[in-house]
Order: structure tokens, then C-alpha cells, then sequence
């Protein structure tokens, strides 16, 4: 007895685990997410991230968008073509907008969720969150899902990549700051 179970009840149960555990074919995702919050209108703030060519407005100046194909504003469904160049080295992202979601519910949220189809990582989930604030303030959160690129041997990348997403997404929301508390 284990726990008060029978020895077979124990072994059924873990067996049942090993099972859903083996069924997963792909490694769980790694998280970054950074939150910051703006005086600003959270609509106006929610529009402006609707415009894709508003991406070479935030991105600091060692990311230098090369091309940008995207409808405007984007919609669920949309497909967004990016090239880049990212500490020199040139990337191409294909992205699709999964899910966007305007001012709902208390608190009041939007969201805007995009999922790369081609990307140097091999899994991509970005949720960009917009919350109304009682003050009418902005909480703006980025939420990445990602495996890194390299497969396991890309895990030791992991400290790397951690960083450059603090500085880069330190920078998108510095510079969203300037943009809307400024004007």
C-alpha cells in the first residue's frame, strides 16, 4: 500500500501519467514576460500596437526592420512578413495574428496574440495584453511562449536569450512610454 492505495492502483495510476506524458511529442515552452505601465489612454495604446509599421517605432536602433508586408491595422487571421536585423545578423519572421480582442470585461483587457509560422525559434507565442487602469492609465504586458532555436543544445542559449528579451522589451516599452507621455 502506498498512501493508503493498493500497490496496482498505484502502478495503474502512474502508468496512466507515463502515457500523457509520453503522448506530449514536443518539450514545454519557456515563458519571458515584461509589464510596465503607461499614462496614457489604454485604447489609444491598444490602437497604435493594431499598426504594424508602428514595430520600427519601438524597436530600439541595434533591430533594424528591413521589410514589413502586413495589412493595417491587423485583424485576426492577418499574416505578417518581417525581415530584420537583429544585432547585424538578418532574420525572417512569418507571423500569424491569432487572436485579437478589444476592451472587454472587469478589468477592462485587450489582447493581441501572434504565433510565428517562421521565426529562428521553433515555437513563438506572443500575447501583447492592454489593461484599462481605474486612473486610465495603461498596464502593457508581453508574454513570449518559445522554445529556443538549437534544439536542446539551444537551452544553454537560454541565459542569453532571457537578457536580450529584458533589454529588447525593456526598450519597446521605454520608447511606447516617450511616444504617449510625451505628446
Amino acid at each position: 500500500m502506498r498512501n493508503g492505495q493498493p500497490r496496482k492502483a498505484v502502478l495503474a495510476e502512474s502508468r496512466k501519467w507515463n502515457k500523457i506524458l509520453m503522448m506530449r511529442k514536443s518539450p514545454l515552452p519557456y515563458v519571458f514576460e515584461y509589464a510596465s505601465n503607461l499614462k496614457a489612454d489604454p485604447k489609444k495604446v491598444f490602437a497604435f500596437h493594431l499598426e504594424p509599421k508602428n514595430i520600427s517605432r519601438v524597436s530600439p536602433n541595434w533591430i533594424r526592420v528591413i521589410s514589413l508586408e502586413s495589412p493595417s491595422p491587423i485583424v485576426e487571421g492577418s499574416k505578417i512578413q518581417l525581415r530584420v536585423a537583429s544585432l547585424g545578423l538578418p532574420q525572417s519572421w512569418e507571423v500569424t495574428i491569432r487572436e485579437v480582442n478589444d476592451f472587454s470585461g472587469t478589468p477592462s483587457r485587450a489582447c493581441i496574440l501572434d504565433v510565428a509560422d517562421k521565426s529562428p525559434f521553433p515555437l513563438w507565442h506572443h500575447l501583447h495584453e492592454f489593461w484599462a487602469a481605474p486612473d486610465g492609465s495603461t498596464g502593457l504586458v508581453d508574454r513570449i511562449e518559445f522554445l529556443p532555436p538549437g534544439g536542446r543544445l539551444g537551452r544553454l542559449l537560454l541565459p542569453f536569450i532571457q537578457k536580450f528579451f529584458l533589454v529588447l522589451f525593456r526598450a519597446r516599452h521605454e520608447a511606447t512610454r516617450k511616444i504617449f507621455e510625451i505628446s
